[in-house]
Parts: C-alpha cells; sequence; structure tokens
C-alpha cells in the first residue's frame, strides 16, 4: 500500500493562515512505498467495457492501467466522508470543445460500498457547483464506469472538475484506508482534489500525488479525426543571425494510431519555408505528449520575429486537428551567449519537508558544472527564521499562486514555465521538484536549450586585514537585449552554516544550510548603467569573523522585474566566484590580492578617511580607479 505524509498540524496552521495576504503552506504530501508493496507489480491493465469509436477516456492519463488490487492510497489522516477529483484543465480540454461529456470511470483497489460520481464547474480555481451526476450503488474493485443521464457540452476556455465520494477510513494499517487507484502515467505534476475536513473547516483542498496520478477518467463523445496532432505554442527562441537555431514543439496525439513521423512547415514572418519530414521514436500513443525538434531560419537581420509551426501529416495522413499550429517568437541578435543557471530556493527552519528537498538540489549541484550553475537559499514561504533576509521576504512576490507561498520550492532562472501549485490553470515561476533528477532536467533545458543576450563575469578582492570584499562585475550584451530593463543583483552567500532548529530531520542529528544568503545589494537589483553595450560595477561588502572564509561565494545576475506582472521577472544570465580562491578554481583574481587602497574619495570628490554611505570612488595602488556602492 502507499499512504501520504501528511502533518496534520502543520496542514492545518498553513490553511489557517488563509485570512492573510500570503497563505503559507508547507507543500506535503510525499507518496512512501512499503517493502511489501514495492515487491509487487503495482500496475496492472484491466480494461473496462469496450467503448464506441466515437468515444474517448480523457483524464490525467487515458490508458486503462490501474494499481493492482489492495496496493492503492489514501489519506488516513483526514478521515470522513470525502470526495476526490481531477482538475479537466482548458488545456487538458481543448482538443475536445464541442464534444460532448457522457460518463466518467474511476479505478479502486479496495470495496468502498456505495459512491456517487460529478462533475464540477470552477469556482476560485477549484470544485464549483456540480454540472451532471450520477450514483452508484455498488463499487468494485477495478474500473466503476457510470454514464450522465444528460450529456454536457465542452465549451471553449471552461474548467472542469471529475470524481467520486467515498469514506475514508483512519486505520493506516488496513488497507481499505488506501482505496483509490493511482499510477505513473499521463501528464506530470498535476494535483488531486479532496475535499475532506482540515481542522474545523470541510472543504477542497490541493494534495500532491508525488509523481502518480489518480484513476478518474470521463468519458467524451463527438466526431473525432482519424489522425489529429496538436502542437503547443513554444515561447521564444533566441539565435543568431545568418544561422539556424533548432527548437523542441510539443505535442499531444489525440487519435487513436500510435504517432511514427510528422510532417511540418515553418513561417518566420509569414515567409513558409519547404514541408519537412521528421521520425518520431519511440511512438507516441493516444492521448500522449510527444516532441519533435524543428530548425528555424533566423535570417540576415536582426529584431523580434513570428514563428508559425503548422503540422501538416501525421503517419503520412493529413492532420485532421482543430489546432495544427504553434506558434512562438525569435529573437534573432549579432551573437547571443551562453546562459548559465541560477537555482533559488526557498526554505525556513520550521518546514519538515525542506532537508529532503534540499537534498535533491545537492545531490544535483555535485554532477553539476559549477562554473555554470549557481545556487541561492532565500529562508521565507512557510514562515521565517533567524537566516532570513528582507530581500527573501520581498521575492514572495514571485509566487504566482493566488496570494500562496509556501516551501520547500525552487526558482530557476525566474522562468514561469511551471504550473502554479494552487491557482489552478496559472503559470508560475515556482515549482516543487520532486528528486534530483527532476531538478536535473530543468537545469538541462535552461544550460542546454536557451540562449542568453548579455553575459556577466565576477572578480572578487578579498582584504583580510580590513574583512572587506572588493567585487568587480564586468558584462556585455547584444543589441536585442532590453538595457532599459536591466537590474544587476549581488548576493554573497555562505555554505555549511549550522542549523538552530530545523524541523524534518532526525533527533540528534546536527543539520547544516547551503547557499545562506549574508549580505545582498538590493532586494531586486540595482539600475545597470551602460556604456555602449557594456557596463562595469563594483561593490564592498563587510566579512562578519564569524563566517568561513573558504564557504563565501559571490552570485550575481542580470535581471528584469516588473511591478505589472509576476512572471515577467526572468534572470538573463548569472555568474559567481568563490570568496577566496584556490587551485580549483578555473579564474584567479591573481594579483588583487596584493592591490592596497592609497585614497577614497566621495562623489563630490572630496577626499574621505573611510567608507561611506553611497558612492565612493577608490585609488589603487595599481594606478586603478573604482567606484564603489556602499551600503
Amino acid at each position: 500500500m502507499k499512504k501520504f505524509l501528511l502533518s496534520v498540524a502543520a496542514l492545518a496552521m498553513s490553511f489557517a493562515a488563509s485570512a492573510q495576504v500570503d497563505v503559507q503552506h508547507q507543500r506535503v504530501g510525499v507518496v512512501e512505498q512499503s517493502p511489501y508493496f514495492a515487491q509487487q507489480s503495482a500496475v496492472v491493465h484491466k480494461a473496462a467495457k469496450r467503448i464506441a469509436a466515437n468515444q474517448r477516456w480523457v483524464g490525467y492519463y487515458s490508458s486503462d492501467a490501474l494499481a493492482a488490487a489492495h496496493k492503492g492510497m489514501g489519506i488516513y489522516n483526514f478521515p470522513g466522508d470525502n470526495k476526490v477529483a481531477i482538475c479537466l484543465s482548458e488545456a487538458i480540454l481543448k482538443p475536445y470543445v464541442g464534444k460532448n461529456i457522457v460518463g466518467l470511470r474511476f479505478g479502486l483497489c479496495e470495496e468502498i460500498g456505495s459512491s456517487s460520481i460529478s462533475l464540477y464547474k470552477s469556482a476560485s480555481s477549484k470544485p464549483g457547483d456540480v454540472c451532471r451526476s450520477a450514483n452508484v450503488e455498488k463499487c468494485v474493485i477495478g474500473w466503476n464506469e457510470v454514464k450522465f443521464s444528460e450529456p454536457y457540452p465542452i465549451k471553449a476556455g471552461e474548467e472542469l472538475y471529475a470524481g467520486y465520494t467515498y469514506t475514508q477510513l483512519a486505520d493506516n494499517t488496513d488497507t481499505k484506508s488506501y482505496p483509490f487507484s493511482a499510477v505513473k502515467d499521463g501528464l506530470a505534476d498535476q494535483p488531486l482534489w479532496v475535499y475532506c475536513k482540515l481542522g474545523n473547516d470541510t472543504g477542497w483542498y490541493n494534495f500532491s500525488m508525488g509523481g502518480y496520478n489518480i484513476s478518474i477518467q470521463v468519458l467524451v463523445e463527438g466526431d473525432f479525426a482519424e489522425y489529429d496532432v496538436m502542437p503547443s505554442d513554444f515561447g521564444t527562441v533566441k539565435g543568431a543571425i545568418n544561422s539556424n537555431v533548432e527548437t523542441s514543439v510539443e505535442f499531444t496525439n489525440n487519435a487513436v494510431e500510435a504517432v511514427s513521423s510528422l510532417d511540418y512547415i515553418v513561417s518566420v514572418d509569414g515567409v513558409a519555408g519547404s514541408e519537412q519530414h521528421v521520425a518520431i521514436s519511440p511512438s507516441v500513443g493516444y492521448n500522449k505528449i510527444g516532441t519533435f525538434k524543428v530548425s528555424i531560419p533566423c535570417g540576415s537581420t536582426e529584431g523580434l520575429k513570428n514563428v508559425k509551426v503548422e503540422v501538416t501529416k501525421v503517419n503520412g495522413h493529413k492532420n485532421g486537428g482543430a489546432t495544427i499550429v504553434a506558434e512562438g517568437k525569435l529573437s534573432v541578435a549579432a551573437n547571443v551567449y551562453k546562459r548559465n543557471l541560477c537555482i533559488e530556493e526557498f526554505t525556513t527552519e520550521q518546514c519538515g519537508n525542506c532537508p529532503r528537498v534540499a537534498g535533491y538540489l545537492h545531490g544535483y549541484l555535485e554532477t553539476a558544472d559549477p562554473n555554470r550553475v549557481f545556487a541561492v537559499c532565500h529562508h521565507a514561504g512557510y514562515y521565517t527564521d533567524w537566516l532570513t533576509k528582507s530581500c527573501d521576504k520581498t521575492l514572495l512576490y514571485l509566487y504566482n499562486d493566488g496570494g500562496s507561498t509556501f516551501a520547500p520550492a525552487m526558482m530557476f532562472n525566474r522562468e514561469p514555465d511551471f504550473k502554479s501549485t494552487y491557482a489552478t490553470g496559472q503559470k508560475d515561476n515556482v515549482v516543487i521538484p520532486g528528486s534530483a533528477t527532476e531538478i536535473s532536467k530543468y537545469a538541462s533545458k535552461y544550460l542546454d536549450k536557451t540562449m542568453a543576450d548579455a553575459k556577466l563575469d565576477v572578480s572578487v578582492a578579498y582584504n583580510e586585514s580590513e574583512s572587506k570584499a572588493v567585487i568587480v562585475v564586468t558584462g556585455e550584451s547584444n543589441d536585442a537585449y532590453d538595457k532599459e530593463s536591466a537590474l544587476l543583483t549581488l548576493y554573497l552567500t555562505e555554505d555549511n552554516v549550522e542549523a538552530k532548529d530545523q524541523s524534518g530531520v532526525s533527533f540528534g542529528t546536527t543539520y547544516y544550510h547551503q547557499h545562506v544568503i549574508r549580505d545582498f545589494n538590493s532586494a531586486w537589483g540595482d539600475k545597470v548603467t551602460w556604456e555602449g553595450n557594456k557596463f562595469s560595477a563594483t561593490y564592498e561588502f563587510d566579512v562578519n569573523s564569524a563566517w568561513k572564509k573558504d564557504d563565501l561565494k559571490v552570485v550575481a545576475f542580470l535581471n528584469k522585474h516588473s511591478t505589472k506582472s509576476r512572471i515577467d521577472n526572468r534572470i538573463e544570465n548569472v555568474a559567481g566566484k568563490n570568496l577566496v580562491q584556490n587551485s580549483t578554481s578555473i579564474e584567479s583574481v591573481g594579483s588583487a590580492y596584493n592591490v592596497v587602497e592609497v585614497a577614497r574619495y566621495n562623489a563630490a570628490g572630496q577626499r574621505i578617511s573611510g567608507k561611506q554611505k553611497g558612492l565612493n570612488i577608490v585609488k589603487l595602488s595599481n594606478g586603478k580607479t573604482l567606484k564603489v556602492m556602499v551600503k
């Protein structure tokens, strides 16, 4: 059997905060397999009654896969007369607009007696009014199929929920406490909606399935094309003039026959190329998602261009789908730069699940390129702790989740490429990775498949006698980069900081925080002063004697900040450098260690005896002059 590891007290505390502007959640719900369960073949393919040629099963997955009997899932911490439901998002329903939902099936691993099924309209991103329902007198282990008395027509832009009722038992040793089937099949990162009692309140709450999808599917009826592939829009691709840039286009197979080949046409600013053919291996089955690579010509002019990719044929036959064109943008510049990655983690000592997810990050970082991947930890999201900086709380703005914040969580270059955890149907900068492998997948995308319009370099000179670090950040951009919106953010971070009272670790275990922010320039970064397409900025940080110098690192990045949109705050590029260079460093500040300050002036040109808040002009013994911002 499987179970959710749920902290009742933590969840009750988080939902009790719903009156606040930011609802804080400790996102839990991690599936644990018992040794007995792990030794079994947990998934069976058990088809129910054969459906008609004009019908399709639609849900988080569409196959007949079920969890085996007595190997289900449940939430014994929340006993009572509960309901479970899936979200049929606009994206899931898009291929079926104009068709009808005529029934529902759900899979069980235990007998639950009687039940009822319902189709719900969406209200505030959760199940709302019931629009269709039916009773089930006696449920069976396996698939339970039920027809609605009246079909429901699917409308464009609509979001629905579908599910069933059951009685949740409280005995975690009884297999009957784990009644519903869930399998690792279909769409990724899909939530389970549960109607249950939490504290003194009863309502719909969002639970994580830990990588599994519950066995709930609606039966859609209508006229289906024999060959139907729907490509998805692919965002902005960057490339250099007089070159071709390659990108991946995701598609959904809405036809019964597996997709083994596609033909497509790429158009740039209305100019179409020749039809191209690509083999799809392995083939992509019905309602499965696949990808294919396309080559886009950048042309000989710079600028932002409109791109369309039309899927014309499926397995050599005309694509009969309603949506056969994917759209995106092409940003063309004279030159583009390799893009590094900044991973920002949200954590606190009150978060019992944070050590586990931090372990995923550290597992990935062990094999990541330290010259291209940098990490920063914000102690916020689920309350705060003694390591919280003011910038950590400010950056909670980047949660695009209906006012909710939570930990553990991560951002990857602050890209809004993820689904909101609680606000269904929205994009978010924040995600909860389920493994080091998942982090590696996200990281590979940004490191290998995206380019930057700007780059930057960091050099650090540490003056041990004065306990201060002088950081010089230089950079350059191409003409396509939005220099007016460019901001420069700096963090001084420390690794191996001993925790005071970390939740979620074994008694007597010493836990160490990584990537702790010790100092920073400003929450959103400072405006960059450009000289043409280049800039140079110098900062000075005091270094506390209690901080371990060998564990200190400077992380700097170019970012933007929008007060109008939470999902328009991306990091263009990032660089970093250890405070103290060693033999393994790829670059050394070299003679900077022997350089000393000989004079200092304020912005008015008056000589000053020491650091003064604001702009300081520093003359060095090697003849160079630095402009330093002192906080």
